[in-house]
């Protein structure tokens, strides 16, 4: 086999490689004798089949496949001996002509594939003389107060309400479509629903704290709870299945069947131990003491998630080099039949910001002689599943065959593997650093949080 490499420039080169027939001939004769073994043909006793007339049956696929064995083999060996840093994979070149697989008249064939190659940059932005923020939230005795109530609530119970009905309880209504007289319409849509009296409509909302159980209501369905659009209505107030076309007009009356009321639990043993884990609270303070540890191994983790994001935004900005964009256009193109030259114009910002990333964060794992193992990427699969299944009281053997489905998928993989290395990583950037805190509150660290959303989803101008 014979291989060409030219430079284009330096972030684009291509490769020219002629398989020639010593390459694969013997892989070709080999499967073709196979294909003679199996033939059974009219005529011709099994096994018996001329080579020649196995070849016009079967040998332009058996060649193709045999040099494409080959000149797979070739590329990616030549690629890894050679060190080339690709991005993406190689593509034919525009130019590659279409090669005749001739059973009957071997040759040597010639191919040439175009190559992105990643670019050389100095990193900048993650040495000793950097700084960045990290935030220290402090934990009030109201965020106490709230996650105990909230506790309390989701692990009370919920009693029968025959009387007025109130902001927090939940109301389960059997509606019925009007016609535009407001008589119930013939043939018209039924459904029985529940909600939150606090997030209904404020029309709806005043209607239903004036009422009780077994009383009539009448409500747009459209807009009976705030915030939901038509296609949420459908599905489960409506109960309409997403691929039924059947209208349904807004104009509904309702009769209230069932009204519940949340009872907290009571602050004993048995909700410190549904609550928090056994044993680890047996008083109110104790409690108390457990939640604000908790709170504020959450937030402390909520703030080194917030100033890992902004070392990435800095090291994406402070590290800019060009990367070889028609390649990787094309290259998007070519590796996916659902990209379109429009949708891939559309989002190429967005490829392009993660790839520098991908390159800054393979420079520093690099630079730090990070790697992930893949009993890591195992261990990861299985928190997540075990968590998972865990709230349903599920795991055993079902939650092991999961783990291995999601093993056996690559992109899922390869997303873990992305996740690991992303953390490892910012974890020696966090040891070489300067880190600067500061204090504030958790109002004040929500609306950070929630600028930098709105400077990330901002289009760009």
């Amino acid at each position: 086999m014979k291989i060409n490499k030219t430079d284009i420039d330096t972030l684009n080169a291509q490769i020219e490689m002629i398989v020639e027939q010593d390459d694969y001939q013997a892989k070709f004769d080999s499967e073709v004798k196979k294909y003679r073994q199996k033939a059974q043909l009219k005529g011709f006793r099994k096994g018996k089949t001329p080579l020649s007339v196995v070849k016009k049956m079967y040998g332009q696929q058996v060649l193709a496949e045999a040099v494409n064995e080959q000149l797979q083999k070739g590329l990616f060996d030549y690629i890894d001996t050679n060190n080339i840093n690709i991005l993406g994979d190689p593509i034919p070149s525009e130019g590659q002509e279409m090669v005749d697989f001739d059973p009957m008249s071997l040759s040597d064939y010639t191919f040439k594939f175009d190559l992105g190659l990643a670019p050389e940059f100095d990193l900048v932005g993650a040495s000793e003389s950097d700084s960045y923020q990290q935030y220290k939230i402090g934990v009030t005795d109201s965020m106490i107060d709230d996650e105990m109530e909230n506790a309390r609530k989701r692990f009370g119970s919920q009693k029968e309400i025959e009387d007025n009905i109130e902001e927090k309880d939940i109301v389960t209504i059997s509606a019925f479509e009007l016609d535009d007289a407001g008589k119930r319409k013939k043939d018209g849509h039924e459904s029985s629903f529940s909600l939150m009296v606090d997030m209904t409509e404020d029309e709806v909302k005043k209607d239903l704290l004036s009422k009780k159980n077994g009383d009539k209501i009448e409500f747009d369905i459209y807009t009976i709870e705030k915030d939901r659009d038509e296609k949420y209505v459908k599905k489960y107030l409506l109960k309409i299945e997403d691929d039924t076309d059947k209208e349904v007009g807004s104009k509904f009356e309702g009769f209230i069947d069932d009204v519940k009321r949340a009872v907290p639990a009571e602050l004993d043993q048995d909700f410190f131990d549904k609550y928090l884990g056994k044993d680890k609270a047996t008083t109110e303070q104790e409690a108390r003491d457990v939640v604000k540890s908790d709170l504020s191994d959450y937030f402390a983790n909520q703030a080194k998630s917030l100033m890992y994001r902004e070392i990435l935004e800095a090291l994406t900005e402070k590290n800019e080099f060009s990367l070889p964009e028609d390649f990787l256009k094309r290259w998007l193109m070519f590796s996916s039949e659902k990209n379109t030259a429009e949708n891939v114009e559309k989002d190429f910002e967005g490829f392009k910001k993660n790839l520098s990333w991908t390159l800054i964060k393979g420079k520093l794992a690099k630079e730090h002689d990070v790697k992930v193992e893949p009993d890591e990427i195992k261990a990861n699969i299985e928190k997540q599943i075990y968590g998972y299944l865990g709230q349903y009281g599920m795991g055993g053997e079902y939650a092991d065959q999961m783990v291995a489905k999601m093993m056996q998928d690559r992109n899922q993989v390869n997303k873990v593997y992305e996740e690991i290395l992303a953390d490892k990583v910012f974890a020696e950037v966090e040891k070489k650093i300067n880190i600067d805190y500061k204090e504030i509150t958790v109002d004040e660290f929500k609306d950070i949080v929630a600028e930098l959303n709105k400077k990330v989803e901002a289009p760009a101008v």
